[in-house]
């Protein structure tokens, strides 16, 4: 069992701790904002914040977030100057061009 603070709400997710975080919140948790992309971490698509930083989430044990506080994409609020930019220039949410090198 896992215990995830994902988006403020808590979550209690029977999967084992060496599952990727990205598995969970897509598969378990069905917040589908946060994307499969190469499943190496290169590309960016499963992006989400851990404790205010971007992290990978195909990288990351789902055990390793325990007790951190996690925001996928759906946490965002809708005025938040990023979304609101994704919006009014139509760009696709898979990260890539907006990772930082």
């Amino acid at each position: 069992m896992v215990s995830l603070e994902i988006n403020g709400k808590r979550y209690e997710v029977d999967v084992s701790s060496d599952v990727p975080l990205l598995g969970v919140i897509r598969e378990h948790l069905k917040l589908t904002g946060t994307k499969f992309g190469c499943g190496i971490g290169m590309c960016a698509a499963c992006t989400v914040h851990v404790n205010g930083q971007a992290q990978r989430s195909c990288l990351l044990a789902a055990g390793d977030a325990q007790g951190k506080k996690i925001t996928t994409i759906e946490g965002i609020p809708a005025d938040h100057p990023v979304k609101r930019a994704w919006v009014e220039e139509q760009v696709p949410q898979c990260g890539y061009c907006q990772q930082v090198r």
